[in-house]
């Protein structure tokens, strides 16, 4: 059968999966033929399971998080430089984006940071542009306020009102926000977002953050800055065994164990923060407690 015209056609088809080419003389319309002769994520006969990975590029733009093939997949962050990602819009540098990534694409549920607009969307993305139930937030006005010499907490509570009713919700395409929330329960194929929908995308978005920003500062990562120590190349502290002053009660197990927190309020209200975390997460996979 090794040896049949058509076992042959299929192995030489299949031969090049992975390396990213296509075999242009014995192309055949298929429905996965692009797929099975690249290095695509979702091709089959992958040569490597998930990594993490933390990027830096020459326009500035980094990526952290999951990657199959060397391709962003699964979930991961962007951070833009000089040029636009992950099909993102880019308005300025610095627009971030959190959540889940197909192929290279901020595909699926996500958070899109706007430094130049101060603006926050919490939503579905489908190939980079905002698509289906979301929240869109203005937050000009708390960042005015904490430039005037506000704290953060007074801020929020002078501007939350505003921000409120400067918000959009509802059905987002291409970017744009076409339709308001519908308060209807009842679920119509083709209709407009409904606020219950909205809630659950927002109630699913909060687990997908909570395990993206897992794969964020990964430890011996090297940084090259391009602009100024002539071009040296220095690892950060991220390292797992070399930690910074007042910062080795961070380590893990016995280590950590022989130094105290600092007296920090904000130290304290963040770990018991991501204690949290971890125990919501851990609860979704472990019903009997």
């Amino acid at each position: 059968m090794r040896n049949s015209p058509t076992n042959r056609q299929f192995w030489l088809k299949n031969r090049n999966v992975g390396k990213g080419v296509v075999n242009l003389s014995n192309f055949v319309i298929v429905d996965n033929d692009i797929a099975l002769m690249s290095n695509h994520p979702i091709s089959p006969f992958k040569g490597e399971c998930f990594k993490w990975n933390s990027w830096l590029f020459d326009d500035g733009s980094i990526y952290e998080g999951l990657t199959l093939e060397d391709i962003p997949h699964n979930k991961g962050t962007f951070i833009m430089g000089n040029i636009s990602v992950g099909g993102l819009v880019r308005h300025s540098f610095y627009d971030r984006y959190e959540g889940e990534i197909h192929a290279g694409f901020a595909h699926g549920l996500g958070i899109l940071m706007n430094s130049s607009k101060s603006s926050i969307f919490l939503g579905e993305f489908n190939y980079g542009k905002m698509k289906g139930c979301g929240l869109q937030l203005n937050l000009k006005s708390y960042f005015d306020l904490v430039k005037q010499g506000f704290s953060y907490k007074s801020a929020w509570i002078l501007s939350k009102k505003s921000i409120i009713q400067n918000s959009k919700s509802g059905t987002f395409i291409d970017n744009k926000h076409v339709k308001h929330l519908s308060y209807s329960s009842h679920y119509v194929e083709n209709s407009t977002c409904s606020v219950y929908e909205l809630k659950g995308v927002l109630c699913e978005l909060k687990n997908v953050i909570a395990e993206t920003r897992m794969f964020q500062f990964k430890p011996m990562t090297s940084y090259i800055s391009p602009y100024s120590n002539n071009n040296l190349t220095f690892l950060d502290f991220q390292n797992p065994i070399l930690y910074p002053f007042n910062t080795k009660f961070l380590a893990p197990g016995p280590t950590g164990q022989c130094f105290s927190i600092p007296n920090e309020s904000f130290i304290l209200r963040e770990m018991t923060k991501i204690s949290r975390n971890y125990n919501y997460i851990y609860g979704q996979y472990n019903i009997m407690k």
